[in-house]
This record gives structure tokens, sequence and C-alpha cells, in this order.
């Protein structure tokens, strides 16, 4: 993965965690290869009190691993710098 894409990838889990923090309802539903052609299937709705301060946390913990990815990726960088 290159700097550019986890930059990427930050940026779009930062505004999903935002997403999540302000939303009315969030959808959950299941999708497998059998049935994809179709959507999500098994839908579900949750209010954001009952899922998503769940989820927020989960994109955090996704949020905080991108980054020390970064960091390592940019001491690699630096590294081969010198």
């Amino acid at each position: 993965m290159t700097i550019d894409d986890l930059l990427q990838q930050i940026e779009e889990t930062e505004r999903l965690i935002a997403v999540y923090r302000n939303a009315d309802e969030v959808v959950v539903g299941t999708q497998d290869q059998i049935y994809s052609r179709r959507g999500l299937i098994n839908r579900t709705i949750f209010t954001a009190a009952e899922i998503g301060e769940q989820i927020v946390n989960i994109l955090e913990g996704r949020l905080a691993t991108m980054r020390a990815q970064l960091e390592e990726l940019n001491g690699k960088d630096l590294g081969q710098g010198r």
C-alpha cells in the first residue's frame, strides 16, 4: 500500500466517523457472493443510538491503526533517503 493510498483511506475513515456520529439511522445488511447481484440482503435498520457509537469506536480503532502504518511508512521513506 502506498502512502497516498493510506492517506486516502485515512481521510475516508475520518469522514465516515463524522457521518456515523451525526446519523439518525444506520442500515445494516449482509452480502454474499451468491446474492451479490441483488445488493444488500437481510437488511435491518438501527437507530444511531443503538449502534452508531459502536461503529464509531470500530472506525476510530481502524484510524489509529492506519495512522500507525503511515508513521511507519514515513519512517521507512526517511530511512531510505540516508
